[in-house]
């Protein structure tokens, strides 16, 4: 099966410097714009010049780190979106090149991240006063990472005895273990007692975790819950509305949605917001599901954009040379064939404003009870109830 042609596109080959603060959005090309048609020409020119179509097969590592039901989910994305599905990055050695990411690279973006690790503890108060005074507060971590976003709340809620107990919630075992060092380094007295599950908070797990049996509090009344998806993990879905909807269909009138973002303030925006970046930037990570299909990085170049339909800014891999990845799943042998010029998508984020955030949830069936920018204003704290 090909994927659909994509239109030809205007690009501009540069190295990423980062924005900069008062700049303008548009900065001066550093090389001429390159066509891909002229790249590419005809299919059949490829062959005329004995360029043989690259027939794989994932690797070992591929087949160990997925079930078959996720590989076909793989395939399906590959066939269907043309999109390896980030969130299964976070599996093996996918968790480690994500510890790594952590560390900021560029120091502009220092500020940024320290937003992220502090927002829900700088408005810890403001967060309790959204719920009833006397129940204790019960957390569940849909994505926990490395736990930095929300330890601060943790130890906010323990010093004021209203910590009811904290549940996280994984795809990855090994993000899963990452979170446990980090919090048995900083609560070692209160570890055992939290849980951390392993699961997809996009499917029926995540009714496992909020419908879980719980500890009341110490007068007996039933906790109220604080449903954090933090560091920006919401917006990496394909459609973030989804989970959204998802994760409110589970809720209860009494749970506080939580969400740390980094949107779209009309400022600082990067070069490749405007032209489409060739050669990154782009992180490791990115490329690891690639790698997994054993496809080489000479067959291909990254490309880093936005889309302005979706208000995304996405990272994909526009092919060079013919492959074909042929799969081994719980539907056969299935073969995906990408041809020069066609693209797979590797990494998304939606980059909304303030409003759009608001109305997303709203249609969401969620009420926005608080707004909070970070110091960096591009980082963000959104609480959200179910709206009645």
């Amino acid at each position: 099966m090909l994927f659909r042609r994509i239109a030809p596109e205007k690009v501009v080959i540069r190295p990423w410097g980062g924005g900069r603060r008062g700049a303008s959005a548009r900065p001066e090309p550093r090389a001429v714009a390159r066509d891909w048609t002229d790249v590419f020409g005809r299919r059949g020119t490829l062959r005329r010049m004995g360029i043989q179509q690259h027939a794989v097969t994932p690797s070992g590592d591929f087949y160990r780190l997925y079930s078959a039901a996720q590989v076909d989910v793989i395939v399906d994305s590959l066939s269907h979106r043309a999109e390896f599905p980030y969130q299964l990055t976070y599996l093996g050695d996918g968790s480690e090149l994500w510890r790594e990411r952590e560390v900021a690279s560029n120091p502009d973006l220092a500020p940024m991240l320290g937003d992220f690790d502090t927002l829900l503890t700088r408005h810890a108060e403001q967060l309790l006063a959204l719920v009833p005074s006397s129940p204790p507060v019960q957390i569940i971590d849909l994505g926990p990472g490395t736990t930095r976003p929300v330890r601060g709340l943790i130890r906010h809620l323990l010093d004021s005895t209203r910590l009811a107990g904290y549940r996280a919630l994984d795809i990855s075992a090994e993000i899963l273990e990452l979170a446990r060092e980090n919090l048995r380094a900083d609560f070692p007295a209160h570890v055992e007692s939290f849980e951390l599950c392993r699961g997809d908070f996009t499917g029926p797990d995540l009714a496992r975790v909020l419908t879980a049996e719980h500890s009341p509090g110490h007068d007996g009344t039933d906790p109220v819950r604080f449903v954090v998806l933090a560091g920006a993990t919401l917006y990496n879905f394909a459609e973030p509305a989804e989970v959204l909807c998802h994760v409110r269909r589970f809720m209860s009138d009494a749970d506080v949605l939580l969400l740390t973002l980094r949107i779209d303030t009309g400022v600082d925006r990067p070069p490749f917001m405007d032209q489409v970046s060739v050669g990154g930037p782009y992180k490791p990570q990115q490329l690891a599901g690639l790698d997994l299909l054993a496809i080489d990085r000479s067959w291909y170049v990254t490309e880093t954009g936005f889309d302005r339909m979706r208000s995304e800014v996405f990272v994909r891999a526009r092919f060079l040379e013919p492959v074909a990845v042929t799969f081994d799943g719980e539907q056969g042998h299935r073969t995906v064939s990408f041809e020069p010029g066609d693209t797979v998508l590797v990494w998304r984020y939606l980059y909304h404003d303030s409003t759009a955030v608001a109305d997303q949830l709203t249609h969401c069936g969620l009420q926005v009870r608080l707004f909070e920018h970070g110091q960096d204003r591009q980082a963000v704290l959104v609480a959200a109830t179910p709206a009645h």
